[in-house]
């Protein structure tokens, strides 16, 4: 049992981002800002049966396709399908969606993959911290 929320507590997701993402964690104030621009942004998040928050995703919306910027799994809750009910709940939109990935982050395109998202192309040292490659992902 579980529940799809788009009203979330800002100081919620910020602790959840925190623990998953460490240093690469949006800040408090970059969530709240997300918060107060619903027709640009959505924060969904996915609860289990007491309340607790499994997972997030946020959404970048400009008009022609939905972009994920995050989607992170409350650690204790991997592999237990919370993150392929966020992806279906994005799906729902009807509209192309697109997300970029770390190359060497083998487990999150297999899971990408496993939802239907295909390759589309590759951006050469996108991340800053390792110059890692940024993967175009595309559903």
């Amino acid at each position: 049992m579980f529940t799809i929320c788009e009203n979330n507590n800002p100081e919620e997701i910020y602790k959840l981002e925190k623990e998953i993402f460490g240093n690469s964690a949006y800040t408090l104030k970059q969530i709240d800002d997300i918060s107060t621009m619903p027709d640009m942004y959505k924060i969904i998040s996915v609860k289990d049966e007491n309340g607790i928050t499994a997972g997030y995703v946020i959404i970048f919306n400009n008009s022609d396709s939905l972009e994920i910027m995050k989607i992170g799994v409350n650690p204790q809750y991997r592999e237990k399908g919370f993150g392929t009910i966020l992806i279906n709940e994005i799906k729902k939109s009807r509209m192309e969606i697109f997300l970029e990935v770390r190359e060497n982050n083998v487990t999150a395109r297999k899971f990408y993959e496993k939802n239907g998202f295909k390759e589309a192309g590759k951006r050469k040292n996108y991340y800053r911290d390792t110059n890692e490659a940024a993967i175009i992902m595309v559903f």
